[in-house]
């Protein structure tokens, strides 16, 4: 098994983002960040700007249950209403899935009725993270 500094599991992975800056400096609108990734925006949730600070991959819902917050990213490729519901119980703005899954009618629904951002990125997991982490440390994804 391989590790990386603020893994939690071998299936997700965790990355705090913080600067030192004022709080304006570390927001970025989502459909800003899903250009500037390559996702598609197919759900907008209730706030326009949102401080994310955490961005965390996973494949499992107890991984995602633990890395939950109000400033959170999720990145996964369980495509469900039941991971949409999960994000509403814990404050989660925003989920990204990957591999260009097309999320379902029940899951868009649902992701709109709660305000939850719903992003697809085209590229796999890994890719996805690598762009998502170019783009919030204020570089340039490739």
């Amino acid at each position: 098994m391989v590790t990386a500094p603020g893994a939690q599991s071998a299936y997700g992975y965790r990355r705090r983002l913080r600067s030192t800056g004022p709080p304006s400096e570390t927001t970025m609108r989502l459909e800003q960040l899903a250009r500037q990734t390559g996702a598609r925006v197919y759900t907008h949730g209730r706030d326009v700007d949102i401080e994310l600070d955490q961005v965390y991959a996973g494949d499992r819902v107890s991984d995602l249950l633990n890395a939950a917050g109000d400033h959170a990213l999720l990145v996964t490729n369980l495509a469900s209403t039941h991971l949409v519901r999960l994000a509403e119980l814990m404050d989660v703005p925003a989920i990204c899935l990957v591999n260009n899954q097309t999320p379902d009618e029940s899951m868009l629904t649902t992701a709109r009725q709660h305000g939850t951002w719903l992003l697809v990125s085209p590229h796999d997991l890994f890719v996805t993270c690598g762009r998502l982490y170019a783009s919030l440390a204020g570089g340039h994804p490739a």
